[in-house]
């Protein structure tokens, strides 16, 4: 039980730090002392005296490190203090704490711990807190111990205009946006309640398979293969890397064999690979929380307000696409730069999976139906713009007339393929680009052979921006930009919608600010 006291971290993080120091100062010795043994450079003369006595610096350390670092949890904020040669102390107050995260590696395993990272919405390394070594009930503690969502006064209006629903027969003309209706029977992937906890969705093992086709985790072997080879040159095995190709070319036979077997051990490799991510995933949520866990060795752990979604997106690639797959991510608050990969919650749904996770996890969000596509002349402006990548790629090839993988073509041709490659582009943009928005919703789904569908709430919508270049505004046409709160700030940009669509668009978005100022 966690006392509102001044903590020491658990000696075993002593043990963690330590394993971590054994693998990363293994692979430098064997460099060092092996595999350069014999290199009269600078770098290795003398890393052969810096690396033993880093690693003696490092060790000597780790207690040190250990003593002089605590945590105080109190009622309404954590206290994180350092005296090393200066003493520092971090208060994080539970209400400013928008994402908690576990992740449990093999070393956390091996020594029955985890780790807790509790992330704000500031910027940068004061954005977050870490204990890197917690027992699990510690860190569920401290979870429990984070301040509790807030009412969303926008969910008020919905469960108004829920009422006024359209009958269970409609259709949508966009077929991935069919309702799943309630009253059908719970499929394996369906939402369960257990207790207070609902899951949404955990992967079989045919979704597993699934996913490591779609995520072409097999082409692993390939670098594989080459780090392979380069090491082999390392340790002076030329001749027997050599006379391997020359055994391989020989024959028909061992060609297939090679071929069969590399192709065997790609799939192999790729379903290791997915499994080691996305095995034990599960998708749950609580009436205040969503909670991601994945990973079949090394654990991750998410957990963040439902009040803290910016924005859904349901983003299909051009092969998820043809599988009849998509990804669910969300846009959260205080999320940190580069770490967009922890708001994807799973990859590889199909999509009316994904379109029903979305309305069983988070009820406040609902997908519009029969969104709005581009008037005819956006197809025309978008075929007849200019395109900057085509004139330069094409001037590049006028001049040094390469020959790429010794394909002796005119230059005109690979011009010409490019010119092709953009024109379907555009088509498809403009066959994607669909829009909608009601009351509280707003609803944009964009992209050329892949597509991306946004969907977010009128209060969680921090700017606006509407712009018309010369040509739009002859065409009746404009680009809508929507930005959401998070770090960085996320953009949405719709172009060439009706120019009558962007003028709805600011009267719904400055009823925004009269109801809040209202309110």
């Amino acid at each position: 039980m966690i006392k509102n006291e001044t903590n020491r971290y658990h000696p075993m993080a002593m043990l963690h730090d330590y394993i971590h120091l054994l693998k990363t100062s293994v692979p430098l010795f064997f460099l060092f002392f092996v595999l350069k043994a014999d290199s009269s450079t600078w770098l290795f003369t003398y890393g052969r005296y810096v690396l033993p006595a880093g690693v003696i610096f490092s060790a000597l350390y780790i207690p040190w490190k250990w003593y002089s670092h605590t945590y105080e949890i109190l009622p309404s904020s954590i206290n994180v203090s350092s005296r090393l040669f200066t003493t520092s102390t971090r208060t994080i107050p539970y209400s400013k704490i928008q994402q908690v995260k576990r992740k449990t590696t093999w070393v956390h395993r091996l020594i029955g711990m985890t780790s807790l990272t509790l992330e704000t919405s500031a910027e940068g390394r004061e954005g977050s807190v870490t204990f890197e070594v917690l027992r699990p009930s510690e860190a569920l503690l401290i979870e429990q111990r984070v301040q509790k969502e807030k009412p969303d006064p926008e969910f008020e209006t919905f469960k108004e205009e829920a009422v006024e629903e359209t009958s269970p027969g409609d259709t949508s003309p966009q077929e991935e946006i069919e309702r799943v209706e309630p009253e059908e029977p719970a499929s394996p992937l369906g939402a369960r309640n257990t207790g207070e906890k609902t899951i949404h969705f955990k992967p079989t093992k045919v979704d597993i398979l699934k996913a490591s086709l779609v995520s072409l985790s097999f082409l692993a072997v390939v670098p594989l293969a080459g780090s392979w080879l380069s090491n082999a040159e390392d340790l002076h095995f030329e001749n027997q890397v050599n006379g391997l190709f020359e055994h391989i070319l020989s024959s028909i036979w061992t060609i297939t064999g090679t071929l069969a077997f590399l192709a065997a051990a790609g799939v192999v490799v790729g379903i290791v690979r997915t499994y080691k991510k996305y095995g034990r995933f599960e998708l749950a949520s609580t009436a205040e929380r969503i909670l991601l866990t994945k990973g079949a060795w090394e654990q991750d752990y998410l957990s963040v307000e439902k009040e803290n979604v910016q924005a859904v997106l349901i983003e299909q690639s051009l092969m998820k696409r043809l599988l009849g797959l998509a990804s669910l991510k969300l846009v959260i608050s205080g999320e940190n730069e580069g770490e967009e990969e922890v708001t994807s919650l799973y990859p590889f749904l199909p999509v009316k999976r994904a379109y029903s996770v979305v309305r069983d996890m988070l009820p406040e969000y609902r997908v519009l139906k029969n969104m709005d596509k581009l008037p005819r002349q956006a197809l025309y402006f978008r075929l007849f713009r200019p395109s900057w990548l085509w004139m330069v790629v094409t001037t590049g090839l006028y001049i040094f007339k390469p020959a790429p993988f010794h394909i002796d073509l005119p230059w005109w041709v690979f011009s010409s393929v490019l010119l092709v490659v953009i024109i379907l582009s555009r088509i498809q943009g403009y066959l994607h680009t669909l829009f909608q928005m009601d009351d509280t919703f707003i609803q944009t789904q964009t992209g050329g052979f892949t597509k991306t569908l946004y969907l977010s709430k009128r209060s969680k919508v921090i700017e606006v921006e509407v712009s018309r270049d010369y040509f739009q505004q002859k065409s009746g046409l404009a680009s809508l930009t929507l930005i959401n709160r998070a770090s960085p700030v996320r953009e949405t940009i719709v172009e060439d919608v009706p120019a009558a669509f962007a003028e709805r668009l600011k009267v719904w978005y400055t009823c925004k600010g009269h109801k809040e100022r209202a309110s």
